[in-house]
């Protein structure tokens, strides 16, 4: 949800600004709250153009690629359509920290699709951000104290993911507890669906450490972990999102969802 946010916070701080605002501001904003733009396009339309000073658009899409939120954390291609904007300027506020958007008269409607490329994917798993976002996930993940602890006495070293077509996938990693040298290597492969639109489900999930296969107890507690990483837990944030579709094809990562911010 943060790149959203980002689109969002550019383009809704248009109505603050007196006059009418071309596209090409609007791409500006965007890219001035970004790391780094390849390729970047929006279209906002307006009958009557008078109407975006009054807070209203009638539709929004931006086109991009090459879309950096850090230096680390790259998306290959992103689509996003949006009808319509309503807006209270007076009130309009936009919480990047907390994802939220304060100052909607009407909800919004988003449809977005992202593809990510292996090389990004794991460009953004060794990166600072994917580790400070591993330990709050840990938090969110494990609700027993003696699991977090005994998560936090071990962190992930050198992660990397594998495409291996019809929508498998393989991760592999070495795990090191904190003040040893010793390392343990860990193998993930399995397959990943959509469930429901509001988590993925690992199919056929193998695990091995240090090549050999894991026990059936640890495999078990990773579905569990990943069956409570679900979308479910932005709602408290007002947003409800949907996975419309999920494919992995080649060394690229497809995925369409919906998400609608309610006024608040």
């Amino acid at each position: 949800m943060e790149l959203l946010t980002i689109l969002l916070s550019g383009v809704l701080t248009l109505f603050s600004s007196a006059g009418l605002v071309a596209d090409t501001v609007a791409e500006k904003k965007i890219e001035e709250k970004l790391y780094a733009v390849e390729e970047l396009q929006v279209r906002i339309d307006n009958t009557p153009s008078y109407q975006l000073v009054q807070g209203q658009v009638d539709r929004l899409r931006i086109a991009g690629r090459g879309l950096s939120l850090t230096p680390e954390m790259r998306i290959d291609t992103f689509e996003l359509e949006m009808d319509p904007i309503d807006v209270d300027l007076e009130n309009l506020q936009v919480d990047r920290q907390q994802q939220t958007i304060q100052g909607l008269r009407r909800p919004l409607l988003v449809a977005m699709r992202f593809v990510f490329t292996q090389a990004d994917i794991n460009q953004a798993l060794n990166s600072p951000e994917f580790t400070d976002y591993l330990e709050i996930l840990t938090l969110n993940l494990f609700n027993s104290a003696t699991l977090q602890r005994a998560a936090y006495r071990y962190q992930v070293v050198n992660p990397r993911v594998e495409f291996l077509g019809n929508n498998r996938v393989r991760f592999e990693t070495e795990i090191a507890e904190r003040g040893y040298n010793d390392r343990l290597k860990l193998t993930v492969e399995t397959g990943v669906e959509s469930a429901a639109g509001q988590r993925v489900r690992l199919i056929s999930p193998e695990v091995r450490v240090n090549d050999r296969p894991a026990p059936g107890q640890f495999v078990k507690g990773l579905i569990a972990a990943s069956n409570r990483l679900n979308l479910r837990r932005l709602e408290d944030n007002g947003i409800q999102s949907r996975v419309l579709q999920l494919n992995i094809d080649g060394d690229r990562l497809s995925m369409a969802m919906f998400v609608r911010v309610a006024n608040r």
